[in-house]
């Protein structure tokens, strides 16, 4: 008798092995709003595969933070936060799972039943889309121990699902900016006091300028502040003559990915800081 191990891989981690693991189902939008006015949102899940798929959808807690690096780490354990803030034991998702032909396209509805208690401000989940393709698994050949491996492919993807409830505010303070010079780039650590009662959604923007004014380096991103964080933005500096430079940080609470509507609305707030490049 032969022994057989099951392994169940996500996409993102085998990409390229055994056959091509580009997106065989897609999420759109990529963030959920849903409003008090509602307490709907909407998802459309799309097969763009020749294989049929069974999907499920599932929330999980969560929210991006940081390490002082600036660099983004998931937090999934946070008791506190899920407490205030999750909107897990509110939402339901319909339908929950179903199974998605080739090319075909499901619409999946959320409802929010919120607390009647609950205060104003902004609460989230994170929504974790799975789908299995229905074809038989991969068997590969035995060894000559008789031990064969048999392959499931699973795809996971995950986006934001944000419940705005009565009078939404949001904001950031920049408390201090650490710069610092590596390798012809200026690494710059804002550290950021979240105002309001809403996570901060938007973008930063980095600009620096020489003495005389001039514009010599710029970038922006999207960023997030769910509470006090420090986030990390980097300027290409390969070129520019050494001496000092002015550089502006803002913060604006605009994507390109999200309708202004949707997103809760702040001033801009920018930060100026003296740096030198060696």
């Amino acid at each position: 008798m032969k022994a057989v191990f099951v392994f169940f891989l996500a996409a993102c981690l085998v990409a390229g092995a055994f056959k091509p693991l580009t997106a065989q189902v897609s999420i759109a939008p990529s963030t959920v709003f849903i409003s008090d006015q509602t307490n709907i949102g909407t998802v459309y899940v799309s097969n763009r595969s020749d294989e049929t798929q069974e999907v499920s959808i599932e929330f999980a807690f969560g929210y991006p933070s940081s390490d002082e690096n600036g660099n983004i780490i998931m937090v999934y354990d946070d008791q506190e936060a899920f407490q205030k803030h999750a909107i897990n034991e509110w939402v339901r998702a319909f339908p929950r799972s179903f199974v998605l032909g080739p090319r075909q396209q499901q619409t999946v509805r959320f409802q929010v039943r919120p607390q009647p208690q609950a205060e104003d401000g902004t609460y989230w989940t994170r929504v974790r889309i799975l789908a299995n393709p229905q074809t038989p698994d991969i068997d590969l050949a035995p060894d000559e121990d008789g031990i064969a491996t048999r392959i499931t492919f699973r795809f996971e993807q995950i986006i934001a699902a944000f419940y705005k409830k009565g009078n939404t505010t949001t904001g950031v303070n920049v408390t201090t900016v650490d710069a610092r010079h590596e390798d012809d780039r200026l690494i710059l650590l804002p550290h950021l006091q979240r105002t309001g009662n809403s996570p901060f959604v938007g973008s930063i923007v980095a600009k620096m300028y020489d003495t005389g004014g001039n514009l010599v380096a710029e970038r922006q991103t999207t960023t997030t502040a769910y509470f006090d964080a420090v986030r990390r933005i980097e300027l290409d500096t390969e070129g520019l003559e050494p001496g000092n430079y002015r550089v502006e940080l803002s913060f604006e609470t605009r994507r390109g990915d999200i309708s202004p509507a949707d997103l809760v609305q702040a001033p801009p707030v920018t930060e100026v800081i003296e740096v030198t490049i060696p």
